[in-house]
């Protein structure tokens, strides 16, 4: 799956261009939600023309229309697009792209001079994401109640995420990847032997969690109780030195006085 979905994702194009995201004609190009892009407007010769920016799908409808002669006026603009939409050195901007402006446009330029005539017509498609957050991470159950725990893996925000777990060696080596959220971790074959980390992606961005080691969450692990002992130890031989040391004032004071 990880695979299939690397390999759909190289037909996705990115061409920045200044500060906006340059969508050419006839691509699937990939945006950020926030972003913004532009659509170039391929118009020939020096006739004046028209220019008609459309919205061919999911919903069929007319974003504004433009006339050269007047190129400081948008004609009949929708009011989805009425603040975010403007031509500017003949492409069209669109500013703080959403989730829901993903899908068809089309630009038609009609030229004329005495007569309005057909012209160029350009079909351009976006999809626009949200990047994902962090990955968090659960432990689910216990290495000191149960032969296995569950590692769940998370995202709070990101469009159309995909996560996979990643098993590395303790060197770092990458060892294996697992699809999906959820992890099943054998608490006896697995014991402090490789560190996980969960991986979520879409196609503008990709975020890892922080590393999970054996223990972090096997409650039984014997280096933990022997790390607790070992504190224990001088912790009881300070609380009686102070009582020790008055009963030796005690026998000396009366003994040698």
């Amino acid at each position: 799956m990880i695979i299939q979905y690397f390999i759909a994702s190289v037909f996705y194009l990115f061409v920045v261009h200044g500060e906006a995201l340059n969508v050419r004609p006839d691509t699937i190009t990939n945006a950020i939600a926030g972003e913004q892009v532009q659509f170039p407007i391929q118009h020939q010769g020096s006739d004046q023309y028209d220019v008609t920016f459309t919205s061919k799908s999911p919903v069929h409808f007319n974003i504004f229309t433009w006339k050269s002669n007047n190129p400081e006026k948008l004609l009949i603009v929708h009011p989805l697009y009425k603040h975010r939409v403007r031509i500017v050195s003949g492409v069209v901007i669109l500013n703080d792209v959403q989730v829901d402006d993903t899908g068809e446009y089309e630009i038609n330029i009609d030229y004329y001079g005495k007569e309005v005539e057909n012209g160029d017509q350009n079909t351009f498609r976006m999809q626009v994401f949200e990047p994902v957050s962090q990955p968090e991470t659960a432990i689910l159950g216990n290495c000191a109640s149960s032969p296995h725990v569950t590692l769940n893996c998370s995202v709070s925000n990101g469009t159309n995420v995909m996560i996979h777990w990643e098993k590395l060696s303790m060197s770092g080596v990458l060892n294996e990847t697992y699809d999906g959220t959820l992890l099943v971790i054998d608490c006896v074959t697995e014991e402090e032997q490789h560190v996980y980390r969960c991986v979520a992606q879409n196609p503008v961005s990709n975020a890892t969690s922080n590393p999970m080691t054996g223990s972090l969450y096997n409650g039984a692990n014997h280096n933990g109780k022997r790390t607790r002992l070992m504190f224990l130890v001088p912790l009881v031989i300070a609380s009686l030195e102070v009582p020790v040391a008055i009963i030796v004032y005690l026998l000396w004071s009366t003994f040698f006085r």
